[in-house]
């Protein structure tokens, strides 16, 4: 009776309490719009949860291609500015005869609620990634690097993301990217009850708590000169301090170097088996700091093992059977 109760309520939102997305020409769904042909809302601001891998990676947008000279930039040592919002039109992009900006705020005239956050100090942060590869069809998962971290995202339309100085170049100087976020369990989560792709009648009620969000887009780093390779990422580990949990920090149990984005509660190929109610965020909790991430360009390894020799082998990468493979989670009790 409640979770008929909770649907009901859920479909009488309007539509205008969207969720968040990167805007860019650059990206993968770019014109997707309400009347898209597909079975189910698969807006760019739609969150992606208990989906299957070809729904939820670059969010089904694959055969939505942008065109070859859109690319977002990448400078060096520099910072990367991109547009988060709850609609196209709150962007640059918007259309001719609807412009509803409003300054630097990502949901015009919304609620704070429509992104997810009770308020400034409940952000979680968000993350953009590289695989440097040229065509889109041969990354995988394990491809991307998270490379430049936002901890006060997606509380501002213009998001900044400093970008390492020791970035190489691109292949045929192009990589692909993706914009990664998890909202805080605190504000909005009750929105996410209309997006499931799954009758809810045989899902838990906990699963109505969290989801990712994921766009990719044509990405290119300029101003390298580097050439040093990006290492291969691993699992992040939560290592920061729990406040919420009442869990201290366990530094022995961070991943220090290269890091992949964050693969959660979807049906196939994820890389964190959290519980629902204990979201991974992009930020100190997982060992990623605010701005560039200048480790990437050693193979992500538990910090754990650097305390032990290193022979170069894998058994100190990824491998290692003192910390667990599978990131292990601080559940409540």
């Amino acid at each position: 009776m409640l979770l008929a109760l909770a649907l009901f309520a859920a479909s009488r939102l309007p539509s205008s309490l969207a969720h968040i997305a990167f805007w860019h020409p650059s990206m993968w769904g770019f014109n997707i719009s309400d009347h898209a042909d597909f079975p189910y809302d698969n807006r760019p601001v739609t969150p992606l949860f208990n989906m299957t891998f070809q729904q939820w990676w670059f969010h089904n947008h694959l055969d939505y291609p942008p065109h070859l000279e859109d690319v977002f930039d990448l400078p060096a040592g520099g910072i990367a500015r991109a547009e988060l919002a709850c609609h196209k039109d709150a962007t640059t992009w918007h259309s001719p005869d609807h412009d509803i900006r409003q300054g630097n705020n990502p949901c015009p005239h919304s609620p704070t609620s429509a992104y997810h956050t009770a308020g400034l100090g409940d952000v979680k942060g968000c993350a953009l990634a590289i695989a440097y590869k040229s065509d889109v069809k041969e990354v995988q998962p394990e491809d991307f690097v998270v490379f430049s971290v936002n901890h006060t995202c997606v509380w501002n339309r213009f998001t900044d993301f400093q970008v390492p100085a020791a970035m190489p170049p691109c292949p045929d100087g192009r990589c692909i990217c993706a914009w990664f976020w998890i909202h805080s369990p605190d504000s909005g989560s009750e929105q996410n009850v209309r997006y499931s792709t799954t009758p809810l009648a045989f899902m838990p009620v906990a699963n109505l708590t969290n989801s990712k969000y994921m766009n990719g887009f044509q990405c290119s780093v300029s101003g390298s000169t580097s050439h040093r390779p990006v290492g291969r990422p691993g699992f992040a580990r939560r290592c920061g301090e729990d406040l919420r949990a009442g869990k201290p920090a366990d530094p022995r149990n961070c991943t220090i170097g290269a890091k992949q984005p964050f693969y959660w509660l979807q049906r196939e190929r994820n890389n964190m088996l959290e519980d629902y109610y204990s979201p991974p965020f992009y930020n100190d909790l997982y060992g990623f700091k605010d701005g560039a991430q200048d480790d990437i360009f050693e193979d992500g390894h538990s910090a754990a093992d650097a305390i032990l020799p290193y022979d170069g082998t894998s058994a100190g990468i990824l491998l290692s059977s003192r910390p667990r493979r599978v990131p292990r989670a601080f559940l409540s009790q």
